[in-house]
Protein backbone atom coordinates (compact mmCIF):
# COMPACT_ATOMS: atom_id res chain seq x y z
CA UNK A 1 0.00 0.00 0.00
CA UNK A 2 2.32 2.22 0.68
CA UNK A 3 4.69 1.14 -2.35
CA UNK A 4 1.18 2.38 -4.59
CA UNK A 5 1.58 6.01 -2.57
CA UNK A 6 4.64 6.42 -3.62
CA UNK A 7 3.85 5.50 -7.29
CA UNK A 8 0.84 7.92 -7.40
CA UNK A 9 3.23 10.27 -5.73
CA UNK A 10 6.04 10.08 -8.26
CA UNK A 11 3.58 10.37 -11.01
CA UNK A 12 1.90 12.85 -10.03
CA UNK A 13 5.61 14.44 -9.80
CA UNK A 14 6.53 13.97 -13.10
CA UNK A 15 2.89 14.95 -14.38
CA UNK A 16 3.69 18.42 -12.77
CA UNK A 17 6.74 18.71 -14.48
CA UNK A 18 5.31 18.15 -17.99
CA UNK A 19 2.84 20.50 -17.43
CA UNK A 20 5.52 23.35 -16.03
CA UNK A 21 7.34 22.26 -19.76
CA UNK A 22 4.42 22.56 -21.62
CA UNK A 23 3.32 26.21 -20.13
CA UNK A 24 6.38 27.44 -21.61
CA UNK A 25 5.52 29.69 -25.22
CA UNK A 26 7.68 31.53 -26.84
CA UNK A 27 7.10 35.13 -27.45
CA UNK A 28 4.58 35.73 -29.49
CA UNK A 29 6.21 38.01 -32.33
CA UNK A 30 3.22 37.98 -34.65
CA UNK A 31 2.64 41.66 -33.94
CA UNK A 32 6.35 42.48 -35.05
CA UNK A 33 6.11 43.56 -38.52
CA UNK A 34 2.88 45.22 -38.28
CA UNK A 35 4.06 47.77 -35.14
CA UNK A 36 7.23 48.02 -37.36
CA UNK A 37 5.52 49.26 -40.53
CA UNK A 38 2.82 51.54 -38.90
CA UNK A 39 5.56 53.01 -36.70
CA UNK A 40 7.85 53.50 -40.14
CA UNK A 41 4.47 54.85 -42.03
CA UNK A 42 3.68 57.12 -39.37
CA UNK A 43 6.64 58.59 -39.32
CA UNK A 44 6.85 59.16 -43.21
CA UNK A 45 3.42 60.67 -42.49
CA UNK A 46 4.73 62.92 -40.15
CA UNK A 47 7.65 64.25 -42.34
CA UNK A 48 5.39 64.47 -45.29
CA UNK A 49 3.30 66.68 -43.75
CA UNK A 50 5.49 68.96 -42.17
CA UNK A 51 7.84 69.35 -45.59
CA UNK A 52 4.42 70.34 -47.14
CA UNK A 53 4.90 67.85 -50.54
CA UNK A 54 2.50 66.86 -52.99
CA UNK A 55 0.29 64.36 -52.85
CA UNK A 56 2.29 61.83 -55.50
CA UNK A 57 5.58 62.14 -53.66
CA UNK A 58 3.44 61.96 -50.04
CA UNK A 59 2.06 57.95 -51.46
CA UNK A 60 5.49 57.77 -52.74
CA UNK A 61 7.20 58.01 -49.39
CA UNK A 62 4.45 56.00 -47.65
CA UNK A 63 4.54 53.07 -50.10
CA UNK A 64 8.51 52.54 -49.89
CA UNK A 65 8.33 53.02 -46.26
CA UNK A 66 5.46 50.00 -46.39
CA UNK A 67 7.14 48.25 -48.46
CA UNK A 68 10.53 47.95 -47.04
CA UNK A 69 10.12 48.38 -42.89
CA UNK A 70 7.05 45.11 -43.84
CA UNK A 71 9.96 43.17 -44.99
CA UNK A 72 12.71 44.48 -42.22
CA UNK A 73 9.45 43.49 -39.35
CA UNK A 74 9.22 39.82 -41.33
CA UNK A 75 12.92 39.49 -41.30
CA UNK A 76 12.93 40.18 -37.10
CA UNK A 77 10.45 38.14 -36.85
CA UNK A 78 11.56 35.20 -38.25
CA UNK A 79 15.31 36.25 -36.47
CA UNK A 80 13.41 35.90 -33.18
CA UNK A 81 11.36 33.10 -33.18
CA UNK A 82 14.37 30.81 -34.78
CA UNK A 83 15.89 31.98 -31.27
CA UNK A 84 12.98 31.55 -28.64
CA UNK A 85 12.35 28.11 -30.24
CA UNK A 86 16.25 27.07 -30.05
CA UNK A 87 16.25 28.19 -26.93
CA UNK A 88 13.14 26.42 -25.80
CA UNK A 89 14.70 23.27 -26.88
CA UNK A 90 17.66 23.67 -25.43
CA UNK A 91 16.07 23.81 -22.37
CA UNK A 92 13.62 20.99 -22.92
CA UNK A 93 16.17 18.69 -23.89
CA UNK A 94 18.88 19.46 -20.63
CA UNK A 95 15.40 19.00 -18.28
CA UNK A 96 14.98 15.37 -20.15
CA UNK A 97 18.79 15.02 -19.69
CA UNK A 98 18.18 15.83 -15.89
CA UNK A 99 15.43 13.94 -15.27
CA UNK A 100 16.96 10.92 -16.83
CA UNK A 101 19.97 10.97 -14.62
CA UNK A 102 17.89 11.88 -11.09
CA UNK A 103 15.78 8.35 -12.53
CA UNK A 104 18.61 6.41 -13.56
CA UNK A 105 20.56 7.57 -9.57
CA UNK A 106 16.88 6.41 -8.38
CA UNK A 107 16.80 2.84 -10.07
CA UNK A 108 20.67 2.56 -8.58
CA UNK A 109 20.18 3.10 -5.42
CA UNK A 110 16.59 1.03 -5.82
CA UNK A 111 18.94 -2.03 -6.80
CA UNK A 112 21.68 -1.53 -4.07
CA UNK A 113 18.72 -1.26 -1.22
CA UNK A 114 17.22 -4.65 -2.95
CA UNK A 115 20.45 -6.40 -2.74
Amino acid sequence: MAEEKEEKNASSASEEKTEKTTKVRPANTKTIPIMITLAAALIACILSIVQQVGLKVYVERLLFSVIIFGIIGIVIRVVLDRYFFRTKDIKEALEEKEDGEASSSEEDSDEDADE
